[in-house]
């Protein structure tokens, strides 16, 4: 992995000579705050997994502390009033005591991080440090669908993720290629390889054990080939060719039945997340409605006279965002179907959703302002720098870390063909939600697991960094 710094600090004030070092007499004191101690500790033996000096550390509870010791404490540090730090921030003043205040469990974390760090270099310098992240979802979504990912190594990815300072993990579980989470409703749909819901279960304890935030994304009502592939029935048709593998056929309330059944069978197993990612990306060829007359014939009967096979697409995103909201999540969408200025919706996107923006390679798609306009919060998932592909192409290069640093910031979204650069206005610095960074596993025999890890592991880092400061 390269050895570059994690992040310089918000803020620094050395305070005399000296460094505090971790050792055989050192105390973690943990004091009442914000949080129940209990909650603390657990962050601290998470930690002492990775660090077995911190771990072998005695804790004590509201002590005064001794030379040598370590006191973390919930709170607020004085800097970081009426700073925007998504209570992630925190603050340590290290001396002959070195003491951690950090805003939260997972500010605890990232606190004790930097702490241990600066012990992996020799020592922590006396002094004050103050951090905190400038962007709020710093998240990894990775295509466990196309390629099984054992459970092992996606527990190793949650540490490297903390180590990134990453906060959300959306765990993709369905593509056209595979289908990787056991169904009790639907035995027929996953693929031989898979996980049981046991070991998601695992999955999602560790997330939760390192605070971060884990979410499922299940595509629809494109990239659904393999849970296709025993009803074909549910296939769209299309007018003169054989019907779409990939694609539900969104006119039949059977097939969408289906599909919200297999919405309430991962609602229930991902049932503390807060957002569900439903996909709605690359469902056709969104140049070409007229391939699909059985769309056409649907609207106008359901919709009005003056709708159009769009308008079916809208009104599926909108029953599925529905119902994921009545079973307690935020929704999460694509944004390369909606609102494309070729086309005249009729039906309007609910507009409680939140827009993955992955690409504007097609002049057909709708620019960034475009959603920004109409209200819309927006994550950056720009493709042409954050998205590692299991790929041999002459246009593909895995994403590199120092472009990474040197010419992409959070806010600079995919470049569309006739609006060139996009980057958020500061006026609408209220709806930018963060950046995510994708592992697409498109040809999964390509890379072993440990190839993956190893070719992204610095891009990932960097992706960190920028995030972060």
């Amino acid at each position: 992995m390269t050895n570059f710094a994690f992040s310089q600090p918000k803020a620094y004030k050395p305070q005399g000579e000296g460094l505090w070092r971790l050792d055989g007499s050192t105390r973690v004191i943990l004091m009442d705050g914000g949080v129940p101690w209990e909650d603390v500790a657990a962050c601290v033996n998470l930690l002492g997994e990775e660090y077995p000096q911190l771990g072998a550390a005695a804790q004590l509870r509201n002590v005064d502390p001794l030379p040598g010791d370590l006191v973390i404490r919930v709170g607020e540090p004085e800097e970081l009033r009426g700073v925007e730090t998504y209570r992630e921030g925190y603050a340590v003043a290290a001396g002959a005591v070195t003491e951690l205040t950090a805003q939260s469990e997972r500010a605890v974390i990232y606190g004790l991080r930097t702490i241990l760090e600066a012990l992996d270099g020799g020592g922590l310098a006396y002094g004050r440090v103050v951090d905190y992240p400038r962007t709020r979802e710093r998240g990894f979504h990775l295509d466990a669908g196309r390629k099984f990912y054992t459970k092992e190594w996606i527990i190793s990815r949650i540490r490297d993720m903390s180590r990134n300072r990453m906060n959300v993990l959306w765990f993709h579980f369905s593509e056209n290629e595979g289908f990787r989470i056991a169904s009790d409703r639907h035995p027929e749909i996953p693929s031989l390889h898979h996980l049981t819901k046991d070991e998601v279960r695992e999955i999602i304890r560790a997330a939760n054990s390192y605070r971060i935030d884990i979410n499922p994304a299940l595509d629809c009502p494109g990239h659904l080939g393999q849970a296709l592939q025993e009803h074909p029935r549910w296939r769209l048709n299309r007018e003169m060719a054989e019907p779409l593998w990939s694609a539900l056929d969104i006119t039949r309330q059977d097939a969408r039945d289906f599909l919200l059944e297999l919405v309430d069978e991962y609602a229930e197993l991902f049932a503390g997340s807060r957002v569900f990612h439903i996909g709605g990306d690359e469902f056709i060829d969104f140049n070409h409605f007229e391939q699909f007359p059985e769309m056409t014939a649907y609207a106008r009967e359901h919709l009005g006279p003056e709708c159009g096979g769009v308008d079916v697409y809208v009104d599926f995103l909108n029953q599925v965002i529905a119902h994921v909201r009545a079973k307690g999540f935020q929704a999460r969408v694509w944004n390369d179907g909606l609102f494309r200025p070729d086309l005249e919706e009729h039906v309007r996107l609910d507009k409680d959703v939140q827009i993955a923006f992955w690409s504007n390679w097609d002049k057909g798609m709708a620019p960034l302002k475009a959603f920004l306009d109409r209200g819309y919060q927006v994550v950056n998932y720009h493709s042409e720098y954050l998205y590692y592909i299991l790929l041999i192409r002459k246009d593909y290069t895995d994403p590199d870390p120092e472009k990474i640093l040197t010419e992409w910031s959070p806010k600079i979204f995919p470049t569309h063909p006739t609006e060139g650069e996009q980057v958020i206005p500061a006026e609408y610095d209220g709806q930018f939600m963060g950046c995510c960074y994708s592992i697409w596993s498109d040809w999964p025999d390509l890379q072993s697991e440990e190839e993956v890890d190893r070719r992204s592991r610095d891009s990932l880092r960097a992706f960190g960094v920028r995030c972060w400061g």
